[in-house]
């Protein structure tokens, strides 16, 4: 796995992370920022060809 997809995926999952905490606290303007964050990752992932697990960016509760 090269570094720049590795560093990629790892940022895609601690953005997803907090996305999914700022569900849980109801934190309306850090889910607003932080899926603007997580949107522009998924985008670069996807034009450099590299897949990302299924679940990224959805509520942990599913309602997405």
């Amino acid at each position: 796995m090269s570094e720049f997809r590795a560093e990629l995926l790892a940022r895609i999952d601690e953005v997803d992370a907090q996305v999914r905490l700022a569900h849980e606290t109801h934190d309306d303007h850090a889910v607003e920022a932080l899926s603007g964050r997580l949107d522009n990752l998924l985008r670069i992932a996807g034009q450099h060809g590299i897949e990302v697990r299924r679940g990224v960016g959805a509520p942990a509760d599913g309602t997405a």
